[in-house]
């Protein structure tokens, strides 16, 4: 019996010991664990914030020179541009330095910006400099997002019409109606565009002023509205050829001559088209910024193919075509492309005239 009692006891013991070195052996591996993923949310964490210095845009968008704000500084990354706009940009920065940001935007596609800048919206805006300055930010949204993304941008846009009262607010919400490609779907907007109208009527005989104030918004305002009801048309035709080469021309038709009118709006939102063009070979695609060098290629084909028919284009004159010509071999640089020395000799001649978007020279870039 005692026997049978020391080996129990035995037993018991190496039991206990098993079971100690089992739970010692999973509390190494858990705090190994912890450590291996510290370490590595650590490394996530040191990347996110790692702050981004691009001092040309720091200059651009927060202290920009006067002959220079039009002027997006070139040749940067667009990834690093996204992360500067996401570092140095938040809710409380004003509305001057949002419209830099707006054209900073713009140029380079920053798709990764638009969940971070949703948040800035939260109707809270008090006073115009307010409201002018969401209407910027659902701009950038509204350019830059995705299907859902611009469905949000456009409800948001329907509560800042019952917001606008200044004619530069009407003013920045109508390039927000086109921006959203509302084009006839205006009906708000109008009835507050004649609510305004007729305010600023009854005061007019008041003052010299008033007056002033009323006529200025009277020839202006609806102007502007109809031309944004206008373009979406001509814009929606080129959206349904899904025939990859002829829409690409059209793209760049409407990008370097002045056929379908509307250069105000058209000329950005073609360049805009073009750089998509170059994400993916159809629309369903061109969502978010990808670029591939295949389909850089096929648009630099498309660009070269319009530069050989330029010359033969009826209802442009001699110096419109030359324009039109620096305008598509910027083009063809812009995207990587090739241009023989004569072209490189001809683009010399202009090296510090004509602003176009689709280049890395031209005025006022070196």
């Amino acid at each position: 019996m005692r026997k049978t009692a020391e080996v129990t006891h035995f037993y018991r013991r190496v039991f206990f010991v098993s079971l100690l070195l089992i739970i010692v052996g999973c509390r190494e591996v858990r705090i190994m664990s912890e450590e291996n993923t510290n370490r590595e949310n650590g490394s996530e964490t040191e990347s996110a914030s790692e702050t981004v210095s691009i001092p040309e845009l720091e200059m651009f968008i927060f202290d920009p020179d006067e002959f220079r704000e039009e002027i997006v500084p070139r040749k940067l990354s667009a990834p690093e541009v996204a992360k500067f706009l996401l570092q140095k940009i938040n809710k409380d920065t004003k509305l001057k330095d949002f419209i830099q940001v707006e054209k900073v935007a713009d140029f380079y596609d920053t798709t990764e910006i638009v969940e971070k800048y949703k948040q800035f919206l939260g109707k809270t805006e008090s006073g115009s400099e307010e409201v002018r300055r969401s209407i910027v930010i659902d701009r950038i949204i509204a350019f830059l997002g995705n299907p859902a993304d611009v469905q949000f941008a456009k409800e948001y846009y329907k509560y800042l019409i019952e917001k606008v009262d200044s004619i530069q607010d009407f003013q920045q919400i109508i390039l927000l109606h086109e921006t959203l490609g509302l084009g006839g779907d205006s009906g708000a907007l109008k009835q507050k565009i004649q609510s305004k109208l007729a305010s600023l009527e009854a005061k007019k005989d008041s003052s010299y002023q008033a007056r002033l104030e009323y006529l200025k918004f009277q020839e202006t305002i609806p102007q502007k509205l109809t031309s944004a009801e206008d373009v979406q048309p001509i814009k929606d035709k080129v959206l349904r050829n899904n025939e990859r080469r002829q829409r690409l021309e059209e793209e760049i038709k409407m990008y370097v001559t002045n056929e379908y009118r509307y250069p105000e709006y058209l000329q950005k939102w073609s360049a805009r088209r073009i750089r998509r063009e170059t994400w993916a070979a159809q629309l369903a695609g061109q969502i978010k910024r990808n670029e591939e060098p295949m389909l850089k290629e096929d648009v630099v084909k498309s660009l070269r193919a319009f530069l050989d028919k330029l010359s033969g284009l009826s209802g442009l004159q001699t110096n419109e075509k030359e324009a039109a010509k620096v305008r598509l071999l910027r083009a063809v640089l812009f995207f990587n492309g090739k241009v023989s020395s004569e072209e490189r000799e001809f683009l010399n001649g202009y090296k510090r005239k004509q602003v176009d978007i689709l280049a890395n020279e031209g005025f006022l870039l070196e």
